[in-house]
C-alpha cells in the first residue's frame, strides 16, 4: 500500500477531528477571544479524569461503584468551583445525535480497517512495488463494505513504515470515538448539575403549599428524556448503560452538597423540595432503572423534624450519622433560616443565638 493511500485516511481524520471540535466549542464571549471547549469536552480529555472514564468504560461490566463515586465527586467539585451557564451544555438534539454518530462511525471504521491490516516482508513489498507499473489499485472505504466469502480475505499490504502510520490513524479514530462518547456522558451530568443548582437557587419561603414542582425540575426531566431517546436511537444497550448509570446517584449527591445555596426554607418550601425530589426520581427510574434519591429525600425529611431533633439524633448516634458535620450544619441553618430572614429584630436575634448553640453541639459530638 502506498504512503499516499495511508495519508488519504489521515487527511480525512483531520477533517473529522475538526468537525468534532466545532461541535463541542463554547461560543466566544468576545469576537477576538480564543475558542474554548465546552466543560464536558474539556473535562473528558483531561488527564486524571480521563483515566477514570477510561477505567469506567473498560470495566463497565464489573459494577464497581467506587469508580462511579470518583466520577461523581470530581464532577460535583468542578461544577461547584465553576458554576455552569446554559451555553456550557450541549443541549441541541442534533448535536447529540451527531456526536453519537461520530462515536459509532469511528468505531466501525477503526474496526474495519484493523481487520484489513497486513504487514508484508520487505522482499514481498519490493515485488509489489515493481509490479505497480502493470496494475495500480487504490483502496477506498468501499472495500470495507464488500463481503469476503472466498478463502482469501481482502487485506491492505503494508510495509513497516506505512504500518506505523496506519496504526496511528486507526488509534486516532478509536480515540476520537471515545472522545465523543465520554463528552456525551459527562455533558449529561453537567446538564444535571446546572439545573440542580438553578432548582436550589429558587425561593423556598412559600406562603402556601403547592402541588407543582419547580419549573427547573420539569426542564431537567424533559432534557434527560430527550437525550435518552437519542441514546436509544444511535447507541447500543451497553453504551446506553454506560451513559446513564450513576445519574441518580450524582443528582442525589448534588442536592445535599449544594443545599447551602438555598437561602431560606419553611415547611411549605420543604414540601415543594420533597415533591421535586419525587418527580425527579420517577423520571430517572424511566431512564436508569430501579434507582432512588434516598439521601436527599432523607436530608429534607430531617428538616421537617427540626433543629433540636437533628442535634439529638447526632448525639444519640455518637456523631456517626448519615451526613457530614458540614451537611448537618447546613441543615440546621435551614431550620433557622425563616427566623434569620425575619425583618423583626427579636426573632432574628433569637434565631442567630439558637443556630450558634446548635452548631456548637454538633461540633462537640461530630468533630
Amino acid at each position: 500500500m502506498a504512503g499516499t493511500d495511508v495519508s488519504s485516511f489521515d487527511c480525512h481524520g483531520l477533517e473529522w477531528s475538526s468537525n468534532f471540535a466545532a461541535m463541542v466549542q463554547r461560543v466566544p464571549i468576545e469576537t477576538n477571544s480564543n475558542a474554548e471547549l465546552k466543560p464536558a469536552a474539556a473535562m473528558a480529555e483531561a488527564g486524571g479524569f480521563r483515566n477514570i472514564l477510561d477505567t469506567l468504560w473498560s470495566s463497565r461490566d464489573t459494577e464497581d461503584g467506587s469508580l462511579v463515586r470518583q466520577e461523581n465527586e470530581h464532577l460535583a467539585s468542578k461544577t461547584r468551583e465553576a458554576p455552569l451557564v446554559p451555553t456550557d451544555i450541549i443541549s441541541d438534539p442534533r448535536t447529540v445525535a451527531s456526536l453519537c454518530l461520530i462515536y459509532t462511525s469511528m468505531q466501525w471504521l477503526a474496526s474495519g480497517l484493523a481487520r484489513l491490516r497486513r504487514v508484508v516482508p520487505q522482499s514481498e513489498s519490493s515485488k509489489r512495488t515493481s509490479s505497480r507499473s502493470q496494475q495500480t489499485r487504490r483502496w477506498t472505504l468501499l472495500e470495507l463494505s464488500k463481503s469476503t466469502s472466498d478463502d482469501a480475505a481482502v487485506q491492505l499490504p503494508l510495509n513497516q513504515e506505512s504500518a506505523t502510520t496506519f496504526d496511528g490513524i486507526v488509534g486516532s479514530m478509536r480515540s476520537m470515538a471515545l472522545d465523543a462518547l465520554f463528552t456525551l456522558q459527562v455533558d449529561m451530568r453537567c446538564g444535571v448539575a446546572h439545573m440542580a443548582v438553578r432548582m436550589l437557587d429558587a425561593p423556598y419561603l412559600l406562603p402556601y403549599p403547592t402541588n407543582n414542582p419547580n419549573p427547573e425540575v420539569l426542564t431537567l426531566n424533559s432534557d434527560l428524556l430527550s437525550s435518552d431517546d437519542a441514546l436509544h436511537t444511535y447507541l447500543s444497550e451497553d453504551e446506553h448503560s454506560f451513559m446513564t448509570s450513576g445519574l441518580a446517584a450524582f443528582l442525589d449527591q448534588l442536592l445535599v452538597t449544594n443545599a447551602s445555596r438555598i437561602r431560606s426554607m419553611d415547611a411549605n418550601g420543604c414540601g415543594r423540595m420533597q415533591l421535586n425530589i419525587l418527580v425527579l426520581q420517577q423520571n430517572l427510574k424511566a431512564i436508569e432503572g430501579d434507582v432512588s434519591l434516598s439521601r436527599s429525600s432523607q436530608f429534607f425529611e430531617l428538616f421537617v423534624e427540626g433543629a433540636d431533633a437533628i442535634v439529638a439524633r447526632a448525639k444519640e448516634a455518637g456523631g456517626k450519622v448519615e451526613f457530614s458535620l458540614d451537611e448537618c450544619k447546613v441543615l440546621v441553618e435551614l431550620c433557622h433560616s425563616e427566623g434569620l430572614q425575619s425583618t423583626q429584630r427579636e426573632p432574628s436575634v433569637q434565631a442567630k443565638k439558637n443556630l450558634a448553640d446548635h452548631h456548637r453541639q454538633l461540633e462537640d459530638c461530630m468533630s
